[in-house]
């Protein structure tokens, strides 16, 4: 299962879809087959912390909108693109990103159900009467970056101020700030991810997490960035302020780094809730970036 969840386009239709059209194989025990995927509820049928893969008939070549259930409707949000392979150039299929939508949307901010949906070429399947279905449950952030991809013929030509943050970075030793700093420095060359952000701080808080998320509520949700503040960073709904300045890091030999701390100014008050009453959420940002200007456009900021 962990190659597949990290299969990439090209791998999903040439060893998956296409061995089972084309020569016949049976499909692996850990894909679902469901036709009427597209008129039910993802919130009710997937885990949200898990990604799921669906054989089905392809539902969606006539317009943006499929049938639907009671409480929405998928809608397509990247049209077809071209899946090549990397060796020989040949087209292999094609791939769609479609989006969960809500006839109800929520006030605060929420994560959102996301298919993508893989297709091989008509002279392979010309009754196009399978396809597979990925789907996961993403932030927002998570959403621009997969269409960011999707839109852009290779990944060498995305632009750096386009990309987003990673998430799910977690470990046990988080508590130790010297984690971080350890973190930036054993990150050489291709190690340190290239879909970092410049966009931390002009953004809402909301834009980046969901408050709701366990994880992020036990450990916060820690962003590879490659910009750090500055005092003209404004967002909608407020602005990042400096609530703790820099405070060094030391190891046996001395400063490795520093740490500051921020706080989010709301100029727009959110009403939050929790387990049906009503609380005050502050947000914080802890920068972490390295001492004597060594790799100074790398940070790691962890919003709690």
């Amino acid at each position: 299962m962990e190659e597949l969840l990290n299969a990439k386009d090209e791998v999903i239709i040439s060893r998956y879809l296409k061995r089972r059209i084309v020569n016949g194989d049976s499909w692996p025990a850990n894909f679902i087959e469901d036709a009427n995927v597209f008129n039910k509820n993802p919130y009710v049928e997937f885990d949200s912390d898990s990604t799921s893969f669906v054989i089905v008939k392809p539902r969606t070549e006539a317009c943006g909108k499929t049938d639907g259930c009671e409480s929405g409707c998928w809608r397509i949000i990247g049209r077809d693109k071209l899946i090549k392979s990397k060796a020989t150039g040949k087209i292999l299929g094609f791939k769609k990103i479609l989006k969960f939508c809500k006839k109800t949307k929520p006030r605060e901010y929420r994560r959102s159900w996301v298919m993508e949906e893989y297709r091989l070429t008509n002279n392979l399947n010309w009754k196009q009467d399978h396809v597979i279905c990925k789907i996961r449950f993403l932030f927002e952030a998570e959403i621009s970056f997969l269409l960011t991809k999707h839109f852009y013929t290779t990944s060498k030509s995305l632009l750096r101020n386009e990309l987003l943050p990673a998430y799910g970075f977690y470990s046990n030793e988080q508590e130790n700030d010297e984690f971080y700093c350890v973190k930036i420095m054993s990150s050489e060359g291709n190690d340190w991810p290239s879909y970092v952000t410049n966009n931390v701080y002009c953004l809402h808080p909301l834009e980046l997490v969901d408050p709701e998320d366990e994880k992020f509520q036990r450990f916060g949700i820690c962003i590879f960035a490659n910009k750090t503040y500055a005092i003209r960073d404004k967002c909608n709904g407020g602005y990042w302020k400096i609530l703790h300045h820099d405070r060094p890091i030391k190891e046996k030999f001395g400063t490795i780094g520093y740490k500051r701390v921020f706080e989010f100014c709301e100029t727009e008050k959110e009403g939050y809730v929790r387990n049906g009453k009503d609380v005050k959420l502050t947000w914080t940002i802890e920068e972490y970036r390295l001492s004597k200007n060594v790799k100074r456009n790398r940070f790691l900021c962890v919003i709690r």
